[in-house]
């Protein structure tokens, strides 16, 4: 029996993993489902100065076709750059910003993590190896290596905050991309503009 789950296993991961895969999931409050949003900040948290101008840029856009006016964590607050680690003052003191100028809304996008796994790949030689353990009797498994390849996953979220209404520091709603083996790091941005505009989509 184990031997067969080691050959269902195999398959499995050749099959799936070696490939391009992205996938999203969404979560809405009953406060966001509810509320008109009229005024929007959008950050793009990133220390890649170029993607976080053109992703609030773009998002803009978006918004702005839905009749949300949108302001641009770029050009509001030019002097809030990228930290990994910022402290609760900071914190306070961004969002007093923000109420001085009627902003109540934000809408952040960030990295929330990025893995890197070994997993077989599809080969001739996987494949061939795989039928092996369905012997009883055959060789030892063990020396079987097989051909694996590393594939990256990027978690990126879009999360809206309500910071007039958010007394437990969580936010109203939130878009979740999962991105796996892509061949470029701008399928995972156009995919989670598109997420952020089905998001929005009753927002009009």
């Amino acid at each position: 029996m184990k031997k067969i789950t080691l050959l269902v296993t195999i398959i499995i991961l050749s099959i799936s993993c070696s490939s391009s895969n992205i996938t999203a999931s969404q979560w809405m409050s009953d406060d966001f489902k509810n509320e008109s949003i009229d005024i929007m900040l959008i950050y793009a948290n990133t220390e890649d100065q170029d993607l976080q101008i053109d992703f609030e840029n773009e998002t803009e856009d978006m918004l702005t076709q839905k009749g949300i006016t949108s302001y641009k964590m770029h050009e509001v607050f030019p002097d809030v750059t990228y930290k990994e680690v910022r402290t609760q003052q900071e914190i306070n003191t961004f969002i007093k910003d923000c109420q001085e100028k009627n902003i109540s809304k934000i809408l952040f996008a960030s990295q929330k993590s990025v893995s890197i796994d070994t997993v077989a790949t599809k080969s001739l030689h996987n494949y061939m190896n795989s039928l092996q353990p369905l012997n009883i009797d055959g060789p030892d498994q063990k020396n079987i290596e097989y051909d694996t390849e590393e594939v990256t996953t990027y978690i990126i979220e879009a999360a809206v905050y309500d910071i007039d209404k958010t007394k437990e520091d969580k936010p109203i709603a939130t878009t979740t991309v999962t991105a796996s083996n892509v061949k470029s790091l701008d399928q995972i941005k156009e995919r989670l503009l598109k997420e952020i505009k089905i998001l929005f989509k009753n927002k009009s």
